[in-house]
């Protein structure tokens, strides 16, 4: 039996390699899409792409290249975000292009990808994973806004709500969609320095082994869990 494929868009230094390494130890192969990486370095077990996903075609790009590699992905994991940071007095001094830019990494290329994982899940056998996992923040709660954070809040709020329309639409499928939002114990925003790669892939691995009971607004604390807030 072929292993599973599980691809990465945003794979960095931290979660994306901590996901990595967790989805290997696993039995995965790994096909990662980052702005800087080596693709000389790919083999059968892992595939690193090229791509900048504030151009929304390299999604499309991406899957169409693990396809031809490997076959259909899984598990896909959407990493990748952005922000132009702004004034706390006026937001409006970003640009209209910059906010395009931000828009696209945080939100368009996410549902490009999203699109893209239906299209697999739906040739996949029933014992596959068939999982999105989105790296979200505090940031789609209302009431909470980080005014130098005004692009990647906006990307976060509007991907939320495609994700909870898309873990509607698909449930009884067995698609999941999770937006993953990483918590201090007392539910608190993590600071983005202290997120943990680790945690993360850690409770990556648990919605993967069993997660169905958890909902698409998925708020862990690290070494705990799920827990809702």
């Amino acid at each position: 039996m072929s292993k599973p494929i599980a691809l990465i868009f945003g794979a960095g230094k931290n979660i994306g390699a901590a996901t990595a390494q967790a989805f290997k130890t696993n039995g995965f192969r790994i096909a990662q899409v980052a702005r800087s990486l080596d693709p000389t370095g790919s083999n059968d077990e892992d595939l690193y792409l090229i791509a900048d996903l504030a151009h929304t075609g390299a999604v499309s790009e991406a899957f169409a290249s693990v396809r031809k590699s490997w076959g259909e992905p899984s598990v896909v994991v959407y990493n990748a975000a952005a922000a132009h940071f702004v004034g706390a007095s006026n937001p409006f001094t970003v640009s209209e292009e910059d906010f395009a830019e931000d828009l696209a990494v945080n939100t368009t290329s996410a549902y490009a990808a999203m699109k893209e994982s239906v299209a697999s899940f739906q040739t996949l056998p029933d014992s596959a994973a068939k999982m999105f996992l989105y790296t979200g923040n505090k940031l789609n709660t209302p009431g909470v806004v980080m005014p130098a954070l005004f692009t990647l809040g906006t990307g976060k709020v509007a991907t939320s709500h495609v994700i909870e329309s898309a873990a509607q639409a698909y449930k009884d499928k067995g698609f999941r969609f999770y937006y993953v939002d990483q918590r201090t114990a007392e539910g608190g925003s993590v600071n983005i320095s202290t997120l943990s790669g680790e945690g993360h892939a850690e409770f990556f691995m648990s919605l993967i082994e069993g997660g169905g009971n958890v909902p698409w607004l998925a708020t862990f604390v690290k070494d705990k869990g799920y827990t809702k807030f």
